[in-house]
């Protein structure tokens, strides 16, 4: 008996983080809880400024500095609530996108299968 091959998918990693997608009308003006890190968004550029203390090895750190990026219309950045938005290492999309995905690759496995 010969054997069908089958497709696979990699399996998506679903974990759920918060994000904004830039657009030229989005503003905020946004700190972490512990006040170390503030963060403006105004015309596609977010401004960083991060003054934080803390100690390393019986070190006293102090670490102040700003960080100015433009971002392009649709860019995405996500949630990390210890350093604010950042830019994901990883592409991400919404569960909508995810579902339009999923539904053209099964409408091209029903196609190869001749469904």
């Amino acid at each position: 008996m010969k054997e069908k091959l089958e497709f696979y998918t990699v399996k998506p990693n679903l974990k759920q983080i918060y994000g904004r997608k830039i657009t030229k009308d989005l503003t905020f003006d946004e700190w972490t809880k512990d006040k170390t890190v503030h963060q403006i968004l105004k015309d596609c550029t977010l401004t960083t400024i991060i003054n934080n203390e803390y100690e390393v090895n019986g070190l006293k750190v102090k670490e102040e500095s700003k960080t100015v990026v433009t971002y392009p219309e649709g860019f995405v950045l996500i949630w990390n609530e210890k350093i604010g938005y950042v830019t994901p290492q990883v592409q991400v999309c919404t569960l909508d996108e995810i579902r339009k995905e999923v539904d053209e690759i099964d409408g091209i496995y029903k196609e190869i299968k001749g469904e």
